[in-house]
């Protein structure tokens, strides 16, 4: 009896990437191949890649060169690129980067396991595989999935593509206008998500907001987050990728009033000067920005608000830098992420004048990012003594200790709480008292349960 091919796969960038790559370990697996962990036990790696911003090609380009070096220093027979930046530099990544068996831009991924058999069998052709030239059809079904997450959670994506057009951004180039999926698919996908023991849903978009538009012309997402609450053994619903100006009453409504709903939003705005935004342009003014931020806190109250900010995009001043730095400071963000500018080809802002020095935007954000630290400190201090649901992720094996995560808290993305070993199992949730605060995570003790009368 033949061994099994054995398949190891990488998966760099985001969420979105992170339910590619498990579906496309779904079609591998289904294919009879074996997947493993290690690139070293593996006959073919595949790099699921990343081509938002100029570090994140970098590092998918460093991570395919490190791993091709098994075929010389191991027995990796071939690698595979797939993803973003295989979708956006397909032919230029075949002539730049010999060490690639097979391309493949963001296809259904269902050929991979043909390609990685071809490959182990000796095929000498060089394979670049996308859709319809490039163009991402869809939206795909995500329903049989080789989950990479810990137990105690899973992303559901909703949609697929955006259809803003940030001048900052090439998702839309590379993944296409808005795609929404059908409610009842995705509520089969939670279903059997909370059937293989997942309590939270992380429900992820390139634009949550925008979910439904594209078939009924109606933003539909407080509906769809309704009939997931409806499935049974799913805990808890997070949102992530809500845009700003689309956050509607309804939605605000089921964060506040449904027993699942994680009170907790993620609502990337970018900046808050409107000169910056107009020039961004995100359709939206600084007022009105600041505006459904404050709706957030008297609409939900308790919400943990996660943003990202971008720092020295083209044309931004002393003046729109110094009212970034008092939105920090003044809202006081549970969450914040802020990152540099970055100059990508293929989007309007790349060739904008006034482009700000990369050491200037560098230094923006570490003065944010300070300023944020400090919030954060303030903000965990004041968690001190509270007894907190926590849904314990896992455990650390250099901490020694369990690892698990508040309401504030998304997964890969924003802290955790350290509890003692034994105090609690992986993919429970716990009430733990909080015992002591630092900038990125907690610690705490989980309390016994409370015995039933």
């Amino acid at each position: 009896m033949n061994e099994a091919i054995r398949v190891s796969l990488i998966s760099l960038g985001c969420a979105r990437n992170l339910v590619d790559s498990e579906v496309l370990l779904g079609h591998v697996v289904e294919e009879g191949l074996q997947v493993v962990k290690d690139p070293a036990d593996a006959d073919v790696v595949v790099v699921n890649t990343c081509g938002f911003i100029e570090t994140a090609k970098q590092e998918s380009i460093d991570t395919i060169l490190s791993v091709a070096r098994l075929k010389v220093e191991g027995s990796l027979k071939g690698v595979i690129a797939v993803g973003c930046l295989a979708q956006r530099y397909g032919e230029e990544l075949k002539k730049s980067v010999p060490e690639l068996d097979a391309v493949f831009g963001l296809s259904d991924y269902s050929g991979v396991p043909a390609v990685v058999r071809r490959i182990v069998n000796g095929s000498s052709r060089r394979w670049v595989a996308t859709v319809d030239g490039g163009k991402p059809k869809g939206p795909r079904s995500d329903t049989k999935r080789f989950l990479l997450t810990p137990k105690s959670f899973a992303y559901l994506r909703i949609s697929e593509g955006c259809d803003h057009t940030c001048t900052f951004c090439a998702i839309p180039k590379m993944r296409g206008k808005n795609r929404s999926k059908p409610i009842d698919v995705l509520v089969e996908e939670a279903q059997n998500l909370a059937a293989a023991g997942v309590q939270e849903l992380v429900v992820v978009a390139e634009d949550s907001t925008a979910f439904g538009l594209d078939t009924t012309r109606k933003r539909q997402i407080h509906t769809l987050l309704e009939k997931l609450g409806d499935v049974d053994g799913i805990r808890w619903i997070r949102l992530m990728y809500a845009y700003p100006h689309t956050v509607r009453p309804e939605l605000t409504t089921f964060l506040r009033e449904h027993p699942k709903a994680v009170k907790y939003l993620d609502i990337p705005i970018q900046h808050i000067s409107s000169t910056m935004l107009r020039a961004m342009k995100r359709g939206v003014s600084g007022d009105q920005v600041r505006g459904i931020l404050d709706r957030l806190r008297e609409e939900v109250p308790g919400i943990a608000v996660r943003s990202t900010l971008i720092s020295g995009f083209p044309g931004e001043t002393e003046e729109d830098f110094a009212a970034a730095k008092a939105l920090v400071e003044s809202y006081r963000f549970e969450r914040l992420g802020v990152f540099p500018y970055s100059q990508e080809e293929d989007t309007p802002a790349f060739d904008m004048p006034d482009q700000v020095p990369a050491a200037v935007a560098a230094a923006r954000t570490a003065e944010l990012m300070e300023m944020q630290r400090v919030v954060m400190r303030r903000f965990h201090q004041g968690l001190v003594g509270k007894t907190l649901p926590v849904l314990v992720d896992g455990y650390d094996s250099d901490a020694k200790q369990l690892v698990g995560r508040t309401w504030a808290d998304a997964p890969e993305v924003d802290g955790r709480v350290l509890l003692s070993k034994g105090s609690a199992v992986p993919g429970e949730i716990v009430q733990a008292t909080i015992t002591h605060a630092h900038d990125y995570e907690l610690s705490g003790r989980a309390e016994p349960p409370t015995k039933k009368a």
